[in-house]
This record gives structure tokens, C-alpha cells and sequence, in this order.
């Protein structure tokens, strides 16, 4: 009895276990029917090796064969801007107008001159070979050269106190005049205290005269308001004379103002009583004192100037260190005729001569260039052309190195640039016809003109300029394709299989893993370089082959390794 329940029990546990193992491959079975459904769905096409049309397309802007760059001599500020983008500007016509200024690109550059001149005087006298014969002569003519570099550096120091004597002079010339003013108004005062006059007649004068003095203060008055409403119109001319009449009438109420000042030292004269004719001659005595005082101190400061302008100049001085400088290198080029066998060393310093040499004389031809420049104030058109760039505006400080615009020359014709990889370029070659694809005119043709390395990056890419005939316009938009030739290529891909982001150009490969419950399928990425195009595939290479499958549609957007399910 007991073992018939002991074998209940083992078959009731055996069923359990079997009927539990059902529920799992069916719960398994539906989870992953569930989840096929979830995953994008995406078309695929085979790889295949094949034939492909190669044709090299692109599109560019039409521009001028040729151009130029509006460029100034030295630092300016743009007052005007007298051209747009686009417009056509004949030879002679002005582009751009500056604010009035001194050119201090010039000042700069002879700075920089004298600079180099004096760096490389002084490298002289370190480049000097050691040979006995020619020590001697070498030495004294260093040491004049060090000489005349000192009175060069002095000529500077005199010159800088040469410019303050001549400063403290004129103040001192401007002192002895106020002074001497000062004296003559006493003598003056002195003079006619003693005169005999009516004390009505002088009080009527004063009143008078005192009015002549408000009606120009208020004339004056009202020419400044003028002045500020022409000054609002910016009315150039008007300004002019406005300041040109305030100036006048402020004189002339300066002068009135003395007559007046005078007027009333008569009439009070005739009032005041001898203490103050006694007063007048103790001033007179005390201020013609200081006048003598500072007369002497004009003499000493006039002498100064005298004693620093009869000094060398800072011309004179730089002349003579050139003189001098070529005097040793003279003798230096003369000792290196006698080397035969020169050093490393000695050679290397010879190079940095020469090269100082051409600076100097770079530097210099820039002095004359900047010297003999005309577009201080204004800058005109070179020829004839189209503004293609404007890249200042007014109020804009601009240098020499920086241009203001570019402008096309009309008569040299009309190209259109595209960029292209270094494959693409072997599939067309210089003279070889292209057609525009967006413009339908049998006359408007266009040819291959140059290939070469493209500038902005020169290890991948190549600039095709095609030269370009027929009725364009300068900023027109063509796309043109060139190239007829088919070549065979081992990978083959719809066009719409090749994918592009920041790293570049790929496909997704779908890869197959087997399972006990089915395929299951995933997305990799294979980078790829297109070599040529078609309407429909791209021959291509990379880490793609021959019968792998490409992902040509989804459903949703796909990643590195995301599982994905076939088109049914």
C-alpha cells in the first residue's frame, strides 16, 4: 500500500514537471514573437560586384575668372562705404572714403627700419673673424662703429631735449609777453592818470561801451545756437562759417572787454586820489622786475635750444653709422674672401647676415611703399568688375594686411569651382566637356579647366574649376557633372544603402546569429568611401564584400548593434 502512494506521487511530480516545461517553451516561444514585433523592420540588398557609371557631379557659384582685392596701404578708418555686394563698379570710381589721419603704418615701418638697421649693425660686430692681419683694422673700425652708434643714441637724447627746449622756451617767451603786457598796461595807467579829463564824459563811455558788450555777448549767444542747429543738419559748410564768425565775435568782445577795462580805469582814475598814482609807479617798478627776471630766464633757455641744435641730428647720425657700418663690412667681406675653409659656426652667422640684409632691404622697399602711397583719404577702383565681398563697414579701423573687398573682373570670363575627393578626380581630366543639369540652354557650355590639390584640405580633396561659356551671372547657382567612363567595382550598393554623419560615409551590414528559437538579427557599421555614382548604385570600398546584406530602409532609426527583423 505504501508504494502504490509513493508511486502516485512520483507520476502527479512528473506530470507537474512536464506540464511546467510546456508553460515555459510556449510563455518563450510567444515572448519572442512579442519582441520580433517590437524590433525595426528594414529592407536589405545584397553587395554585388558590378559596373558603375563614373560620373563626377557637383554644384558651385559662378564667379569671374579673375579677381582682385581692395587693399590700403596702412592703418585707415572706413568714414564711407560707397559700393554693395553686386553692384558694377567702372575703373577710377570710388569705393571707400577714410577719416583724415596721419598714415601710422609709415611711422611704424621707418621704426622698425631704423631698428633693424641698428641690430644689424651691432651683428657686425659680433660676426667678425679672428685673423691677425686684419685684427687692427677690424678693431678701430668697430670701434668707430660703436662710437657712432653711441652718438646715435645720443642724437636721439639730445633730440628729445632739444624738443623740450624748445618747449620751455615758447612758455617762456609766452611768460616775458604776459609780463611785458602786464608792464606796458602800469605805463599805460601811469600815463593817463595824470591826464586831464571830464568824469561825465568817461562814465557816458563806459555806460556806452558796456552796452556794445551785451549786444555782442548776445550776437555771440545767438551764433552758437546756430551753430548747434547746423551742427544737428550736418551742415558742413554753414559749420564753417559759424566758427569762423564765433571766433571773430569772441575777439572782438575780448577787445571790447579791454576798451571797457580801460575806459573804467580812466573814470575811476579821475576819482581815485594821488595814493593811487603812488601805487601805480610801486607796481610799475615791481613787475618790471619780474619782467627783467624772466627776460634773463628766456635769454638762458633760447641759448640751451641754441647749444642742443648746434649738436649732430638724428639724420646726420644715422648717416654716419651707415657710413661707418658699411665701412666694416667692408673690411668683413673683404677678410671672408681669404677664408677657404670657414667654420659651421662662421657660416651660420654669414646666413643670419644675409638674411638680416634682405629684411632690411624688404622693410625698406615697405618705408618707400607707404611713402608713395595716395589713398590716404580715399581709394578708387583698379578696373572694371563686380563686387563679389565687402568685409568692412563704416567706423571699421582696417589695415594693410586685411582686404576691404574683392571685386570680379568681368572681362576674363566666368568659372564654377566644386570640390571633389582625390578618387573622384582620376575619372575626369583637363578639356573634358560637362553638363549643367539645372539650367536648360544648348548654348551655355562647360569644360574641365584645372584639377588641383584643394587648399582647405589638400590630403583628401581635389578643386575642380570648370571654365564656363554662355549667358550667366556672376552668384548663379549651376550643378554640373562630368564624366561618362564605367568602371567595375568589386562592392556595388544601392545609393540609398550609403549612410553619412559626422565620421563620414557607411553602410549598415546586417549580420545572422542562429538560435534554438530562430534567427536573430543585428546592424553593424561598415565605413566606406564612395569611388563613383550613379542614378541608382555606388561603387564603393571599405570593410564591405561581396554578398553581404545592406540596409536600404527601416522603420526607425538604427544603431551600432541594434537587433533588427527582415521585410516579410
Amino acid at each position: 500500500m505504501q508504494e502504490e502512494k509513493e508511486t502516485s506521487r512520483k507520476q502527479i511530480i512528473k506530470k507537474a514537471a512536464i506540464i511546467f516545461l510546456v508553460m515555459m517553451l510556449i510563455l518563450t516561444f510567444f515572448s519572442n514573437t512579442i519582441m520580433n514585433y517590437s524590433l525595426p523592420e528594414v529592407a536589405t540588398e545584397p553587395v554585388s560586384s558590378g559596373s558603375v557609371s563614373n560620373k563626377v557631379r557637383g554644384q558651385g557659384i559662378v564667379e569671374t575668372n579673375s579677381d582682385y582685392e581692395v587693399m590700403v596701404s596702412g592703418a585707415r578708418v572706413v568714414k564711407e562705404v560707397k559700393i554693395e555686394q553686386g553692384d558694377t563698379v567702372e575703373q577710377g570710381q570710388v569705393l571707400f572714403t577714410f577719416e583724415e589721419g596721419e598714415n601710422t603704418e609709415l611711422t611704424q615701418a621707418e621704426d622698425a627700419l631704423d631698428q633693424m638697421e641698428l641690430d644689424y649693425a651691432k651683428s657686425l660686430l659680433k660676426n667678425a673673424p679672428d685673423y691677425s692681419g686684419d685684427n687692427m683694422d677690424i678693431k678701430n673700425a668697430k670701434e668707430e662703429l660703436n662710437e657712432a652708434i653711441d652718438a646715435q643714441e645720443d642724437a636721439k637724447s639730445n633730440e628729445k631735449k632739444l624738443k623740450t627746449a624748445k618747449a620751455e622756451a615758447a612758455t617762456a617767451k609766452k611768460d616775458v609777453a604776459a609780463q611785458q603786457k602786464k608792464v606796458d598796461t602800469l605805463q599805460e595807467k601811469i600815463d593817463a592818470y595824470g591826464e586831464v579829463g571830464d568824469y561825465d564824459t568817461a562814465s557816458a563811455q563806459v555806460t556806452t561801451t558796456t552796452r556794445e558788450l551785451e549786444r555782442l555777448k548776445t550776437e555771440l549767444s545767438d551764433l552758437k545756437e546756430d551753430l548747434t542747429t547746423a551742427e544737428d543738419d550736418d551742415d558742413t559748410d554753414k559749420i564753417t562759417e559759424l566758427r569762423r564768425l564765433i571766433r571773430d565775435k569772441e575777439l572782438e568782445i575780448t577787445n571790447k572787454e579791454l576798451d571797457l577795462k580801460n575806459e573804467k580805469s580812466v573814470a575811476e582814475k579821475l576819482k581815485t586820489t594821488s595814493s593811487t598814482y603812488n601805487q601805480l609807479k610801486k607796481d610799475y617798478t615791481r613787475e618790471s622786475k619780474v619782467l627783467a627776471s624772466l627776460q634773463e630766464t628766456l635769454t638762458a633757455k633760447n641759448v640751451k635750444v641754441d647749444e642742443l641744435s648746434a649738436k649732430p641730428s638724428v639724420k646726420e647720425a644715422k648717416k654716419l653709422v651707415k657710413e661707418k657700418r658699411d665701412a666694416l663690412t667692408r673690411l668683413l667681406q673683404a677678410l671672408t674672401t681669404k677664408k677657404q675653409d670657414d667654420s659651421l659656426n662662421q657660416q651660420v652667422e654669414n646666413l643670419d647676415m644675409q638674411a638680416a640684409q634682405k629684411k632690411i632691404e624688404e622693410q625698406r622697399k615697405l618705408v618707400n611703399k607707404l611713402s608713395n602711397s595716395n589713398d590716404l583719404k580715399q581709394i578708387k577702383a583698379k578696373e572694371d568688375g563686380v563686387v563679389s565681398e565687402i568685409a568692412c563697414k563704416p567706423g571699421d579701423s582696417v589695415t594693410m594686411e586685411a582686404p576691404l573687398a574683392k571685386i570680379q573682373l568681368l572681362e576674363s570670363g566666368y568659372i564654377v569651382k566644386i570640390t571633389i575627393t582625390k578618387e573622384q578626380s582620376k575619372l575626369i581630366h583637363v578639356g573634358d566637356e560637362a553638363s549643367v543639369d539645372n539650367v536648360w540652354d544648348e548654348d551655355l557650355t562647360a569644360a574641365v579647366k584645372n584639377i588641383k590639390a584643394d587648399p582647405e584640405n589638400p590630403n583628401q580633396n581635389m578643386l575642380v574649376t570648370f571654365e564656363v561659356k554662355g549667358n550667366v551671372e556672376p552668384g548663379q547657382t549651376l550643378s554640373l557633372s562630368a564624366g561618362e567612363k564605367s568602371n567595375k567595382y568589386d562592392a556595388v550598393v544601392p545609393n540609398n544603402a550609403v549612410r553619412e554623419d559626422s565620421k563620414g560615409k557607411f553602410v549598415l551590414i546586417v549580420t545572422v546569429k542562429g538560435t534554438p528559437l530562430g534567427n536573430r538579427y543585428k546592424v553593424k557599421r561598415a565605413d566606406v568611401e564612395v569611388l563613383a555614382s550613379d542614378e541608382s548604385y555606388s561603387g564603393v570600398s571599405g570593410a564591405v564584400y561581396e554578398s553581404d546584406n545592406v540596409v536600404t530602409n527601416a522603420s526607425k532609426p538604427l544603431e551600432e548593434g541594434m537587433q533588427v527583423r527582415l521585410v516579410e
